[in-house]
Formats: structure tokens, C-alpha cells, sequence
């Protein structure tokens, strides 16, 4: 079939932008990352608003009654082929750090701007509209086409976990939430907690998910005046307020922990220069601040993916016990529980006197180089933007290609080293938008077809 880009930009992509404005607006983030809880009512609405937009192109659709997920079919065929998106997104964070509401979307310098602009329902939209323009102009897939929305990637992926026990699993599929041209690697990925008794003469709280830099704690207690003195002096935004200082950093991906100033290690290290001991401030120093990979205590795990990587997301330091989170993205040819959890677990109960304790597991992805899905792929991306050199990669994010068989990570991120995701102000050039939606189209077409 022949794509016309002219007509696909044109009639469709205006319409496919102020749809993401609308679901930008709908700020589906979970307060609570427990797991068990009821899909919150933003994230449901978000739900809703998908599906809805679904049932007005002619689709089957499906709404659990739980609201974990949904799904929309478009076509006939036997085989069914699956496009998984996600429309929970991570909380806004420090709000001060915004030039506007997280969820009232602008667009400024060529950018639309607004939490979830990038990941995920920026790439959602662009996607549904690819297969609207296809449907509209004649095109029938030999696949049933199944759009699958989930409604907890951010945190726990309970969505996939009921999709994957109560419904048809994919016979072939993408996931558009990481990086071009394709991932064919996707690190295992680990959440744990580090707990302990301790009695300290301060607190320290702050944190909201496990997969992202922490970018702001409040801290209560002695030497105020020394640990701003530290902080100012190394750039560290540090205000007093309330009897006690707010430090200020900057959130990141938990898979680059490296591109974000944590404020949890920050402020553990000012507490730890003011001459203020605490186990959780002593163990920062020597293996966290700064510090991305953990080699002095599990070694180099370097492999063809990358070398291991940890997030400190959350702390909760009170005046008797203490609790830090560790997201964990660890490189594919490694054994998590041999190489990492077994030898942090060891660690922490012999110079911490306190638990490491896994709270969740995300299998890793290694797809055939060699296969026809990546071939075509890299055939659509090659011919949409011109790029012959980029190679299929290996990433530390994790992906509801995870989530079952035969699904690979494809898109939507053309600059992963300046990505915005998960950051103040995440954004997505609008060109990059239009890119997508070519690149999606054409893909659609081929992989649909026997």
C-alpha cells in the first residue's frame, strides 16, 4: 500500500496532537506504588478516554472490570498482532522546576511539553492514528490488530499481569516506549528495599517511585547550617523551611541514574560531611554518591548491554528505623540472583545489619538480530529518516516487551542520551512526533501483512 505522507500529516496528525493534549490532561499517576490497590480514578479515566477514542474509529474494545487494562481490535485475521502502550505516567516531581503544569500541555520552541508527552501517550496517539489512516484509505491487515493499554508500567505492571492470565497472548507485536531504530536487549530489572533499625538523630523522607532519580527530601534535624553550607558550596539547591531544609536535585530514568542529580545521596553526603553518623549516610559515601554500578561490592557485570546500573528512588530515614529503594537494571547475560540480589543481600546483613529484600522482578528481552520483524523494522526506519548507520540496541529500561513472547521494544525515542522522560519538563519535538507517525504507518503495514 502506498502511504501518502502528505495526506497523513495533514488530515490526520493535528487531529492525533490535540488528542494528546486531551490525554495529557489526565494525570494518570499513582499516588500509592503499592501493589494490590485499586486503579486510581485518573488513570481509570485515562482508560476510558483510550477506549473511547477506539469504539469512535469502528473497533472491538474491552475494558477490564478492574480496570488493569483494555484493549481495542481492528481487522479479522486468526493471528493476532499486538501494539502495547501504557498510559499511566510518573508523578510531575518537583513542580517549582516546570515552566507549566505537568498536565496542561504547551507548546513552546517546537516542543509539546507535559508529563507523559514522550512516555507514553505521545507514541500511543501517534500510533492509533497510523492505523486509523490505514484503515481509512482501505488497508486490511491478515493479523487482528490489538491495541493493549496498561494502566500500571510506571509501577507495579499488575495490568500485564492480569492481560497475560486472562486473555490471548500475542503471535507478534511491538511495544513503542523506548528507543529507535529497535531494542533488541532489554535488561533484567530489579526493585528492592533496604530496611533496618537504627536510632538516628534526624529524619530524611522523600522519593515517590523506584525508577526514577529522587529529586527532592526534606530533612529535620541537627546541623542545619553546616549542611546547607556543604550543599551550597557544591551547587545543590538546599532551602530551610519549616524548622528544617528542602534539597533540591534533578529527577531522571531510573535506567540513567547518571543523567540526574539524586537529592537522597546529596543530602546523605552533606549529613555525612556535618559529622552525623548513620549507617544508610556512611554506606552512600563509600559505594552510592556518585556512584552508578556497585562494582566495588557485586564487581564489573559489564556485558554486550551495558554495565549494571542503580537507582535510589525513595528513603525514609525516622528517628528508629530506615527504608532505601534500589531499582536495579542489570545487563542480560548476568544471573540477578547469583551475581546481584545474593551478593547485596550478603552485604547489607553484614556491614548494614539490615535487609535487602526484592520486591519485584522484570525478565530480561534478547531478540534474534537475524529475524524478519527486526529486518523490516530497520527497513522502515532506514527509509523514514535517512539514518543507515544506528544499529539495533540493547537498553537498561524495561518494557512491556517484557510481558510475553514474540513483542520487541520499537521506538519512540530518536535521542535516548537527551531523553526527557521522567523529567521536569519532558518533552517531545513536535517533528519527532510526525517522524513517528511515518515510521509507525509503514511499519504496520509491513509486519501486518503474511
Amino acid at each position: 500500500m502506498k502511504i501518502e505522507k502528505e495526506k497523513l500529516l495533514n488530515d490526520y496528525f493535528p487531529i492525533a496532537l490535540e488528542k494528546l493534549k486531551d490525554m495529557i490532561r489526565i494525570p494518570s499517576y499513582r499516588k500509592d506504588d503499592s501493589s494490590g490497590k485499586p486503579v486510581p480514578k485518573e488513570i481509570a479515566d485515562c482508560l476510558k478516554y483510550a477506549i473511547d477514542l477506539c469504539q469512535s474509529f469502528g473497533w472491538k474494545t474491552f475494558i477490564a472490570p478492574d480496570n488493569r487494562y483494555g484493549y481495542a481490535d481492528w481487522g479479522t485475521g486468526d493471528k493476532l498482532f499486538g501494539i502495547l502502550c501504557h498510559l499511566d505516567v510518573v508523578p510531575g516531581g518537583d513542580l517549582s522546576k516546570w515552566f507549566t503544569d505537568p498536565f496542561e500541555p504547551i507548546e513552546k520552541d517546537g516542543k509539546l511539553i507535559g508529563r507523559g508527552s514522550y512516555d507514553d501517550k505521545g507514541p500511543t496517539l501517534m500510533n492509533l492514528y497510523a492505523a486509523k489512516y490505514l484503515m481509512d484509505n482501505g488497508f486490511e491487515p491478515d493479523y487482528t490488530v490489538r491495541f493493549i493499554f496498561g494502566t500500571s508500567e510506571e509501577t507495579t505492571w499488575e495490568c500485564m499481569e492480569a492481560y497475560t492470565e486472562r486473555e490471548r497472548l500475542v503471535d507478534l507485536g511491538y511495544v513503542p516506549d523506548a528507543n529507535f531504530p529497535v531494542v533488541y536487549a532489554e535488561k533484567y530489572i530489579t526493585d528492592a528495599d533496604i530496611t533496618g533499625k537504627y536510632v538516628s538523630t534526624f529524619t530524611l523522607k522523600g522519593g515517590e517511585v523506584y525508577n526514577a532519580v529522587c529529586d527532592i527530601v526534606h530533612y529535620n534535624g541537627p546541623k542545619t547550617e553546616e549542611i546547607k553550607a556543604y550543599l551550597d558550596q557544591n551547587n545543590i539547591e538546599c532551602v530551610a523551611e519549616n524548622d528544617g531544609l528542602t534539597i533540591r536535585g534533578q529527577s531522571a530514568h531510573g535506567s540513567f541514574p547518571h543523567k540526574g542529580v539524586s537529592a537522597i545521596t546529596w543530602a546523605l553526603e552533606a549529613i555525612n560531611e556535618a559529622g552525623i553518623y548513620h549507617p544508610l549516610a556512611k554506606f552512600s559515601n563509600e559505594y552510592l554518591h556518585n556512584k552508578f554500578d556497585l562494582k566495588e561490592i557485586v564487581g564489573d557485570l559489564t556485558d554486550e548491554t551495558g554495565p549494571l546500573t542503580v537507582c535510589a528512588g525513595k528513603v525514609d530515614i525516622d528517628k528508629t528505623e530506615f527504608k532505601l529503594t534500589f531499582n536495579l537494571r542489570i545487563p542480560c547475560t548476568r544471573d540477578p540472583k547469583v551475581d546481584v540480589n545474593d551478593k547485596l543481600q550478603a552485604f547489607f546483613e553484614a556491614k548494614l545489619n539490615s535487609q535487602y529484600q526484592v520486591v519485584g522482578n522484570e525478565d530480561r528481552v534478547f531478540f534474534d538480530l537475524n529475524s524478519d520483524t527486526i529486518k523490516n523494522i530497520m527497513k522502515v526506519y532506514q527509509e523514514v529518516t535517512g539514518d543507515t548507520t544506528s544499529k539495533p540496541i540493547a537498553i537498561g529500561g524495561g518494557t512491556f516487551a517484557k510481558s510475553m513472547p514474540n513483542l520487541v521494544a520499537f521506538g519512540a525515542e530518536f535521542d535516548i542520551d537527551n531523553t526527557s522522560m521522567h523529567t521536569n519538563n519532558e518533552f517531545v519535538l513536535i517533528d519527532d512526533l510526525k517522524k513517528m507517525m511515518e515510521i509507525y504507518v509503514k511499519s504496520i503495514a509491513i509486519l501486518t501483512k503474511n
